[in-house]
């Protein structure tokens, strides 16, 4: 799991735009990566650990705990930190309020499906409405 993160972080790092400042669309887009990632590595091993050592033992309900916990954690340390770059967002384009809050809504409802552990491929109608809710946005900012 960590490895992932650290390929993340790593890819991030040495990209040109992690030079400039994050938009707001950057920054609920990287938590939303950051949380999949974290809820996907999770469920990767907990997968693992139940056809290595069965869905009964101690080993697969221990992982199984802790990637519940973890995911949980990431969705619980990323939903506050967004809310002053939302304020931001709305303050410095006003007329794009009802896309930037349908966009923040749709990333809300994403981000509480993101709690629990997921696999790599699982899709959901969270997720596909806040695709479409950044598309919007995106395509508003781009009429301006």
């Amino acid at each position: 799991m960590r490895r992932y993160v650290f390929a993340f972080a790593t890819s991030a790092l040495f990209s040109l735009s992690a030079f400039a400042d994050p938009t707001f669309i950057d920054r609920i887009e990287g938590s939303a990566a950051k949380c999949s990632i974290t809820g996907s590595g999770n469920a990767t091993e907990a997968s693992i650990a139940q056809r290595d050592y069965g869905p009964t033992s101690k080993r697969y309900k221990a992982i199984l705990q802790k990637a519940y916990e973890e995911s949980k954690e990431c969705v619980e340390t990323e939903k506050p930190s967004i809310k002053p770059f939302l304020k931001e967002e709305i303050a410095k384009y006003p007329q794009l309020r009802p896309a930037i809050t349908e966009a923040y809504a749709s990333w809300l409802g994403y981000m509480d499906w993101l709690s629990t552990p997921r696999g790599w491929t699982d899709e959901s109608p969270e997720k596909t409405s806040y695709e479409a809710a950044i598309n919007r946005l995106k395509a508003e900012i781009d009429t301006m």
